[in-house]
């Protein structure tokens, strides 16, 4: 480094230590006491850390990042539902894909892969930020606009069904919303084809390994989360025969293709409540 000029503030540097969860606890307590060192200065160990926006942990669990980020976007709800009287309501879905969808969407194909129940917290703030910005707010205050006292006596008691929250899943269909399972879907599936089709970047490229018998097919590897295996066993599991969307289609089109499809599969089945079929990539064909 220093035949280079490169200058690099020790203070600020760390390192996590990446390995299998099932080694042994004894073997992991070796390991653990090997230090790493520069210009003899030992850099910190660290179980997790923020690069470029995302926080990663040594056992790539995405966890602490969940939390972050639900974090952040229970607070772009409050700033949403405190600035929303004075903005248009055409102006609504800019405000949501500006204050809330951007952060949603950042570096989603890279933690996204989780299990539905993992992305729970999050698709719950999403809800509440839907309903907010596109909910019937008359019907949500005429519940407190009436006093107790003025009730009749049967109706003292609040039931159930003043507690029950707005229905969502018309909320996206009408306004054309993706939730956070089709989101990661959708930016995967365009990432891997924007990557194929452009050839670039190499090293990822190299990644994806196509079928020998079907050009528009790829060789589906090691099960995990990751953005490589996820996209591939999407595209595979995705691909109409009778469709005509190949590498050499449009990007333009492709996106708005997965998307049409996905807002498809989100409003099927039962019209209010969710189920785990609207979120099953096995559902989407294009």
């Amino acid at each position: 480094m220093k035949c280079n000029l490169l200058h690099i503030n020790i203070k600020k540097c760390c390192y996590i230590h990446f390995k299998p969860t099932n080694r042994k606890s004894k073997v992991e307590h070796n390991e653990e006491e090997h230090v790493l060192t520069l210009n003899n200065v030992v850099i910190k160990q660290v179980k997790k850390v923020k690069f470029l926006g995302v926080i990663i942990d040594d056992q790539l669990k995405w966890d602490a990042h969940i939390r972050s980020l639900n974090t952040k976007l229970k607070c772009e709800s409050g700033k949403i539902c405190r600035i929303r009287h004075i903005i248009p309501e055409k102006l609504y879905k800019e405000l949501y894909y500006t204050l809330f969808e951007s952060h949603l969407r950042f570096g989603i194909s890279v933690w996204g892969g989780l299990s539905n129940n993992r992305l729970e917290p999050i698709f719950i703030t999403q809800k509440k930020c839907v309903r907010i910005l596109f909910g019937n707010r008359e019907a949500y205050l005429e519940k407190f606009r009436t006093c107790a006292r003025t009730r009749s006596k049967d109706k003292q008691k609040l039931g159930s069904d003043f507690y029950e929250k707005q229905h969502t899943k018309p909320l996206f269909k009408k306004n054309g919303l993706l939730t956070i399972h089709s989101l990661f879907k959708h930016t995967c599936l365009l990432e891997m084809f924007k990557i194929n089709k452009l050839e670039s970047p190499v090293p990822l490229l190299n990644l994806f390994h196509r079928s020998s018998r079907r050009a528009d097919r790829f060789i589906t590897p090691t099960p995990s989360t990751s953005f490589i295996y996820q996209s591939t066993k999407m595209w595979n599991d995705c691909r109409n025969t009778a469709s005509n969307i190949n590498f050499s289609t449009s990007t333009n089109l492709v996106k708005s293709t997965i998307k049409k499809e996905l807002l498809g599969m989100q409003s099927r089945y039962d019209e209010i409540d969710w189920c785990e079929l609207n979120f099953d990539s096995n559902e989407l064909k294009f």
